[in-house]
């Protein structure tokens, strides 16, 4: 997205730090960890004013530089540098220094959501190599999507690249052809609830020059998915 749809906020506050991390964890529930050339996901298990735990990973436990990580909520992700401090295999748990500071980084104007997986929406398209590609939809806004892939990516697959001829299919919302710019890949690497390594790619993407009539329903779907979940969190 462009820089004008964001603003930061730095934080050096301890106690408000604290607070923004446990609010964090309770929504997401992981921090992603950048480390050679790949992005980490790793549950994220506790925090206090001594550090933070997160899962046991085996390719993290000897490296004892600062590490780049980002905790993502729905409207916002929380940015940190954070150092290896102790390492409990018996516990399963790795645990990092409290950060100094974090970076808070908003959205200022397109709404995003963040869509649950028994939605089932999807985005189908045909790549360079021939193969059709269906991806899940992880997230939605007027301007563009998060999209999910399991399978190999191609190897010509790289950020800037313009998808075209795409589908979205979003349940009984509706479905459109699209044509989406890529603006970033993640290679990422998760391990679940079993201890399985399980990795996947996200694909940031604009919908290409969309016209006015497009934008305006697209808020109209997030706004009515918005709706929706409200309804079903209440029905529980």
């Amino acid at each position: 997205m462009e820089n004008t749809l964001y603003k930061e906020i730095t934080k050096q506050d301890r106690f408000e730090i604290l607070a923004m991390m446990r609010e964090a964890r309770k929504k997401s529930g992981h921090i992603e960890i950048a480390y050679d050339d790949k992005i980490l996901s790793c549950p994220f298990l506790q925090v206090d004013l001594n550090g933070f735990h997160v899962a046991w990973m085996e390719e993290l436990s000897a490296i004892s530089e600062f590490l780049p990580m980002v905790i993502k909520g729905s409207g916002e992700k929380i940015e940190f540098n954070a150092q290896l401090q102790s390492v409990d295999q018996q516990a399963g748990h790795l645990v990092y220094g409290f950060p100094e500071e974090i970076v808070v980084i908003q959205r200022r104007q397109s709404m995003r959501i963040t869509v649950p997986d028994y939605y089932g929406f999807r985005c189908e398209g045909r790549f360079r190599d021939g193969f059709n590609y269906t991806f899940a939809i992880k997230d939605l806004s007027a301007h563009g999507l998060q999209l999910q892939c399991t399978q190999p990516l191609p190897t010509l697959t790289r950020n800037g690249m313009l998808l075209k001829n795409m589908t979205i299919y979003l349940g009984k919302f509706g479905t459109w052809p699209v044509d989406l710019n890529l603006l970033n890949m993640k290679a990422l690497t998760h391990i679940d609830d079993e201890g399985q390594t399980v990795s996947w790619h996200t694909l940031s993407c604009m919908f290409a020059k969309p016209s006015p009539a497009f934008v305006r329903k697209m808020e109209e779907v997030v706004m009515e998915l918005i709706l929706d979940l409200k309804r079903t969190k209440r029905l529980r």
